[in-house]
């Protein structure tokens, strides 16, 4: 078996490319883990859906990763010479944790993908997995200003609704459910200038 050693991965249930890590994930200093040269193909579907490896591939994988105080149970690097990643399994041998891989890592894997051999993988494809296209403060805006309006219309703080709508629309509305469903509609949309200036809203009024 390949091995890369001393490298960082961020393993998240949603997949973030390296320039989105926050300080706050629990980013695992690697000190030895598995590596795998995969076709094309099966990297596209790894990347792109939720898979389950078979039985046979996790006792391969078992324990192998090493880090400062013990061992990952189910986690590898695969690569097509072209991209790679790294996957944590569980016990079924489903998908459950990806990580990205930093730039000078990814560039030495792939280049080392040169002298292995492919390995073909038993899996299945389970489900389409969300790959987003919006960033991650993107999402983060939208998770923050759907939190505020819910909580507002929850505790019938409608003089804080109708001023947010105000701000964000240009216009006053009696009908509180209306301007309510109206918010949430618009954060289905891509941000615009106006959605980071209620997020800039929140944070001064709500401390968020």
């Amino acid at each position: 078996m390949n091995y890369y050693y001393d490298i960082l991965l961020n393993f998240q249930d949603q997949y973030y490319m390296f320039y989105e890590w926050d300080n706050n994930d629990n980013i695992e200093f690697i000190k030895k883990i598995p590596l795998f040269h995969i076709k094309e193909k099966d990297y596209m579907n790894i990347y792109t859906n939720n898979i389950k490896i078979s039985k046979d591939f996790l006792n391969k994988i078992e324990n192998k990763t090493k880090i400062k105080n013990g061992t990952l149970r189910y986690t590898a690097i695969f690569s097509d010479g072209k991209n790679s990643l790294g996957l944590e399994f569980n016990d079924d041998g489903l998908v459950i944790n990806k990580s990205s891989i930093l730039l000078d890592d990814e560039i030495n894997i792939n280049e080392f993908m040169y002298n292995i051999d492919i390995t073909n993988i038993d899996y299945e494809i389970i489900k389409k997995d969300s790959v987003f296209k919006e960033t991650r403060q993107e999402l983060n805006i939208k998770k923050i200003i759907t939190l505020e309006i819910n909580s507002m219309y929850s505790k019938k703080e409608y003089s804080k609704l109708k001023y947010i709508y105000l701000e964000w629309f240009n216009k006053i509305d009696d009908n509180y459910s209306k301007m309510y469903q109206t918010m949430l509609n618009k954060l289905n949309n891509s941000l615009t200038e106006k959605e980071y200036h209620i997020y800039e809203l929140i944070k001064i009024t709500y401390n968020v």
